[in-house]
């Protein structure tokens, strides 16, 4: 027995016989069980396991032999054998929390890709030279941008968006006209090429990309770039900015900027709208290398719930994958959050956590953050918000920071007594 005070545990009683009992209890029972006369063991193993009790820090291990003799005659004696028991090593309690994933809403896989052209028009023109100067090389980026849609047997062409911008130079009507025009031009190429309806199209141009050139000169190493950048942003009309910075020491700097920068000015934007079909796991997980953009976000999730957590695919998805094109959505932080809190990587959950917003799932995950940091009071206000707001995962967790709280303050006590 093992005892402290008015603590007392009785263990399992071990019954060892004399000869002659031995005989007559075989002769009447069956009882294979039962121990071998004395003589033919001198010694005996026990082992028994019992749950661990706070009152067993001071306890000591005791024997009570009892005696059967003639005629039911009994000796009861009691022996103490430690008089304080050896208990093994006790090791924290490692919590086990309920972590709390967000499934995506499904939505329709609108995609766009955007590009841009540098191409060249003769001076004053806007007729597309398919083989003029550079033209070859930037309509070829654009056919392959428009050809890679409208041949991806999986997608469907909704829109195509042409934005037409020249340099700030010459007369502002004239530069109106032209980035209008040259818009239309390269419209009219990509339909005429690909055999496209007229309402897929929308355009729109900017006769004198002002914002740009100040990107350009801020981004750029110019001496004088403070001076230039005051002109440029002025309020003034676009055509009395460019006598501006044409009598700007001598016209130096707008020379410059006219061979350097307005090149970069005069140039076609595009986007390709278009959807996409939806994909089963299967499908998802044959397109996840090659092409991994045209997946959702329910898609991308679906995915990995169908892996094993040992799986490094499963990581990649929602720490990777997930957050290149959703990394805004709050689920997807949530998630990704959740992967690095498995992986025990607290500080990283932590930003992810940032960005997840105030969703059940999100509070229950930050008291896992602190759970897991040993903050229990911190971890047990996040679950009681969480079960307020219906988290399943809370209501658990809140039992975790009750054993935590318990089993510390066992380890207080175990830690003095050693």
């Amino acid at each position: 027995m093992i005892q402290a005070g008015d603590s007392i545990l009785r263990l399992p009683h071990m019954t060892v016989l004399g000869k002659n009992k031995n005989k007559v209890l075989k002769r009447y029972q069956h009882n294979r069980k039962l121990e071998q006369q004395a003589s033919s063991l001198p010694a005996n193993n026990y082992e028994v396991r019992i749950p661990y009790q706070l009152w067993m820090d001071s306890a000591r291990l005791c024997i009570r032999q009892e005696v059967s003799g003639y005629r039911g005659h009994k000796l009861i004696t009691h022996y103490q054998l430690r008089d304080q028991v050896e208990l093994e090593k006790k090791l924290p309690y490692a919590v086990c929390p309920r972590f709390a994933l967000i499934t995506p809403q499904k939505e329709e896989k609108r995609r766009s890709r955007q590009g841009k052209a540098f191409l060249d028009f003769p001076a004053g023109r806007s007729v597309i030279l398919p083989t003029y100067r550079r033209n070859p090389q930037e309509l070829q980026k654009i056919e392959d941008a428009v050809g890679e849609v409208i041949n991806h047997q999986d997608a469907e062409l909704k829109g195509l968006y042409v934005e037409g911008f020249a340099s700030p130079e010459s007369r502002y009507a004239l530069n109106e006209r032209l980035s209008r025009e040259r818009a239309t031009a390269l419209k009219e190429y990509i339909r005429t090429k690909f055999s496209l309806d007229e309402s897929l199209f929308r355009i729109s141009s900017v006769a004198e990309d002002w914002e740009g050139l100040a990107a350009l000169v801020g981004a750029g190493d110019y001496p004088d770039a403070e001076q230039l950048l005051a002109i440029i942003n002025s309020e003034q009309e676009p055509d009395k900015k460019e006598v501006l910075l044409k009598r700007f020491k001598g016209g130096i700097p707008y020379r410059t900027l006219f061979k350097d920068v307005f090149p970069e000015l005069r140039r076609v934007e595009y986007q390709i709208d278009y959807t996409v079909k939806d994909y089963s796991v299967e499908e998802s997980s044959k397109l996840l290398d090659s092409r991994p953009e045209d997946l959702s976000h329910l898609e991308l999730y679906t995915l990995a719930q169908s892996l094993d957590k040992a799986n490094p695919v499963y990581a990649t998805v929602f720490t990777e994958l997930i957050l290149r094109y959703y990394g805004e959505d709050a689920a997807a932080n949530n998630n990704a959050a959740v992967v690095f809190l498995e992986n025990g990587e607290l500080t990283t959950a932590s930003r992810y956590l940032e960005k997840a917003g105030d969703s059940a799932q999100t509070i229950n995950n930050q008291g896992v953050l602190h759970l897991l940091e040993g903050d229990l009071d911190k971890a047990e206000a996040c679950f009681e918000r969480a079960q307020q707001a219906g988290s399943e995962e809370a209501t658990l967790n809140k039992e975790e920071v009750q054993t935590k709280r318990a089993d510390n303050l066992k380890m207080e006590r175990y830690t003095k007594r050693r």
